[in-house]
């Protein structure tokens, strides 16, 4: 670290986030200030707020963590969309708001993240650039702190301020979404409640994975799901099962035809390749060295790689800090399709010189291949990429849209991130629908796979708990009633059936509709009495089913 300087005072356009009032260095005397110099476009600087979360749970008295946040892109410098990157992020320190860099100017700051350090009374101590710091700084502020608690000049008295939250509704910030191999399921990233949500594609939820850290990319593998744990460095799937760790904020996944996990690994530039039965993490494209570089697959210089998809060429990715859309070929090469540079970006629609993205994040091949779809994440477009030209598809109303994948009808299903929602988007039209998510089969209990011709009969074997309760024979419409629908109601014959039984378990028999695939959805709803009365035990069960 290089010697004491006095440090400037801080200034920015945007104004504060976090706190009531406007801070300065000159107020913050006797603390302890660390600097986080950073853009919420970032990777690395994203990882260097998770590291500070240790080191201001140790220092809470005596250190305050102030974000200086200093934009690449022309999207980060409007205040409310770093607003939302504040909350999305959930960071509790106050955050400077410095579009015109002015800040990161005083201090002759040339690369995100930069960490500055400032003793109380209001002297710099030194700078650090990247991530990893956290042992060397925890030190230095050890003995910052002693140094200025023995002289008398060290302040613990607490400032007020307003951490950043996720929002209460049912998704918050979602980032991926991804359609089943059956075309009947979606799986949600639902990023800020660290949560992947698996629905129907018209919004039924079946089930709500919990225990990850601000996950990202998913993808189905079977009945499980593929999560990118981007947060806690490793891609594992729904059933506990890790299939990569020690990563850097994996950030999507692709399966590949032997069945090797592609992952767009953004924390080191470059794309990695898992063996099927294999954790060993192997590179399938990049140095690890940032920048817009062409040529064979490990020579090839990638910038942030956050979304990958499958087309016949190879994998199609987008670098974010690029703006830039790639495929790493088949024969192993990385061709840039559209992109420039890690400084070129715009909304232009054209051709591979004159296109331009800025940011994209997500990345759909259609089901031949022939369209490419993106995320363009900072201009909160849907682009399409048709082999030889970039357009824009008529689509309004999004708001840094994280993600996207093809349904099996061809429409699109986005993560419409800062709106707190998926929606389904026609790419012909450009007519969207948010999808209305509904809960009521969430703790339902998945049973076993069934099949049938159409026009058949399926034993559906049904039961429900009656904790050691009675049935109540009194009941006039029976004690145990069975209701069996279709989703999509097609698969049934003659739309939801109802039985009335007199045991808790039993078998009902409705008659399989036309051919395709989805859910069997069974709910049983048992009358019982006991002490407490009669009181109805509703088990709801649900099924895949196909028709032929």
């Amino acid at each position: 670290m290089p010697a004491r300087a006095r440090a400037p005072e801080l200034s920015g356009d945007g104004g504060w986030i976090g706190v009531d009032r406007p801070l300065s260095l000159k107020a913050l005397r006797g603390k302890v200030v660390l600097l986080h110099f950073w853009a919420y476009s970032s990777v690395n600087c994203l990882r260097v707020i998770e590291e500070l979360r240790r080191i201001e749970r140790r220092f809470s008295e005596e250190l305050m963590v102030v974000g200086v946040h200093s934009p690449k892109f022309p999207r980060e410098a409007e205040h409310q969309s770093v607003e939302r990157a504040v909350r999305r992020h959930r960071i509790a320190h106050p955050v400077l708001d410095d579009p015109n860099l002015t800040t990161w100017e005083r201090y002759g700051i040339r690369a995100r993240p930069t960490l500055v350090l400032v003793d109380p009374k209001g002297y710099v101590v030194g700078a650090l650039t990247g991530e990893g710091h956290g042992r060397e700084l925890a030190k230095v502020i050890t003995e910052v702190v002693a140094s200025h608690e023995a002289r008398g000049t060290l302040a613990t008295e607490p400032i007020d301020l307003d951490p950043g939250m996720p929002p209460g509704g049912l998704l918050a910030f979602p980032g991926k979404v991804a359609v089943s191999g059956d075309g009947v399921r979606l799986a949600i990233a639902d990023t800020a409640h660290d949560q992947v949500l698996v629905c129907t594609t018209d919004g039924l939820v079946l089930e709500a994975h919990t225990g990850f850290v601000q996950p990202q990319g998913v993808r189905f593998d079977g009945e499980m799901v593929m999560v990118c744990d981007a947060g806690a460095n490793r891609v594992v799937r729904t059933d506990g099962v890790v299939l990569a760790d020690g990563m850097s904020s994996p950030w999507d996944v692709v399966v590949e035809d032997d069945g090797s996990l592609v992952i767009a690994e953004a924390g080191r530039q470059r794309l990695a390749r898992v063996r099927p039965g294999e954790q060993r993490v192997l590179l399938a494209a990049g140095t690890g060295e940032e920048g817009l570089e062409d040529g064979p697959a490990t020579q090839a210089l990638l910038a942030q790689p956050c979304g990958v998809s499958r087309t016949p060429e190879g994998i199609v990715f987008v670098d974010a800090a690029a703006s830039a859309l790639r495929v790493l070929t088949r024969s192993g090469d990385v061709v840039t399709l559209v992109g420039q540079g890690l400084f070129d970006w715009g909304v232009e629609d054209g051709g591979s010189d004159d296109a331009r993205l800025q940011h994209p994040l997500g990345v759909a091949a259609s089901g031949d291949g022939r369209h490419v779809y993106v995320a363009d994440t900072f201009n909160s477009l849907l682009r399409v990429w048709d082999g030889a030209t970039l357009r824009t598809l008529a689509v309004d109303g999004l708001d840094e849209p994280g993600g996207l994948d093809v349904m099996a009808d061809g429409r699109l299903v986005v993560a419409d991130t800062n709106h707190h929602r998926v929606v389904v988007v026609d790419p012909r039209t450009g007519e969207s629908q948010a999808l209305d998510l509904d809960e009521t089969w969430l703790m339902s209990t998945a049973g076993p796979a069934l099949s049938a011709a159409a026009g058949e009969s399926l034993g559906v074997p049904v039961s429900v708990d009656l904790a050691n309760e009675e049935l109540d024979p009194s009941d006039e419409e029976g004690p145990v009633r069975v209701t069996v629908q279709g989703h999509p109601a097609s698969l049934l014959s003659g739309g939801p059936s109802r039985w009335s039984l007199t045991a808790a378990e039993g078998r009902v028999e409705p008659r399989a509709g036309e051919p395709g695939a989805g859910l069997l959805l069974v709910e049983v709803v048992a009358t019982t009495h006991g002490t407490a009365g009669r009181v109805q035990r509703v088990r709801r069960f649900r099924h895949a089913l196909r028709v032929s």
